[in-house]
């Protein structure tokens, strides 16, 4: 049993055994507190690390694109920043499959798949660098 203190002196002997000296003890209170303060960030520290690696591993720069609650099959002339697809579905509410091409105006436009000038659209941009992400 270890003795509390300095050296204790028995037999008219010293005894240099291992003493432990214990220091103040923290109040209650303070080690409860510091307990639940633990136990509140440590949920919060997880959702930190866990939301970066739940997200997708690309995410297209600049805003979001719009929902496309529908697609028209009329051409437009701006030039064109940004593609996207909206397939059916993807969103809730977003019921059509649609083009959403961003301009240099930050316009957006949502075109149908079927038009008929999508496929040329969708060549020119990508002779651009700029390719349609799948959103």
């Amino acid at each position: 049993m270890p003795r509390v203190g300095p050296a204790s002196v028995q037999n008219n002997a010293i005894d240099y055994s291992l003493t432990v000296i214990s220091g103040p003890r923290m109040p209650f209170s303070i080690r409860c507190g510091l307990t639940l303060l633990c136990l509140t960030m440590l949920p919060l520290l997880h959702a930190q690390v866990i939301s970066p690696c739940t997200q997708g591993a690309f995410s297209p720069p600049g805003p979001a694109p719009p929902c496309c609650m529908e697609a028209s099959k009329s051409t437009f002339n701006e030039p064109v920043n940004t593609c996207f697809e909206q397939k059916k579905n993807t969103f809730r509410g977003c019921r059509v499959h649609a083009y959403v091409f961003r301009t240099t105006r930050n316009n957006d436009w949502c075109a149908d798949p079927e038009a008929w000038w999508i496929p040329q659209r969708l060549k020119r941009l990508q002779q651009r660098g700029i390719h349609c992400q799948v959103v």
